[in-house]
């Protein structure tokens, strides 16, 4: 399993969320536990980063898209690094 810092979780909700999803489906999208998920979407909420449509799913906010916007274009962290297996 490939370890993820908070940065890479806090992108991958962000993108999987910018189509409107439910909670549960966004867990287990991202691959955390419930504790996790709650943890992460409290900050997010709380940022205004996510926010709840209409249909009661979490959508990915105007400042959220911003956010990303701004994490791909910066040259110090490689956002959609690929993952791969450490060589023996």
């Amino acid at each position: 399993m490939v370890r993820r810092d908070r940065h890479d979780i806090v992108a991958e909700i962000l993108k999987k969320a910018t189509s409107g999803r439910r909670k549960t489906e966004l867990m287990l999208d991202v691959g955390l536990s419930f504790l996790q998920m709650k943890q992460y979407l409290d900050t997010l909420l709380e940022k205004g980063l996510l926010e709840f449509d209409n249909k009661q799913q979490l959508k990915t906010t105007k400042k959220g898209l911003e956010f990303l916007g701004r994490c791909s274009e910066c040259l110090l962290f490689p956002w959609e690094k690929q993952k791969r297996k450490p060589e023996i």
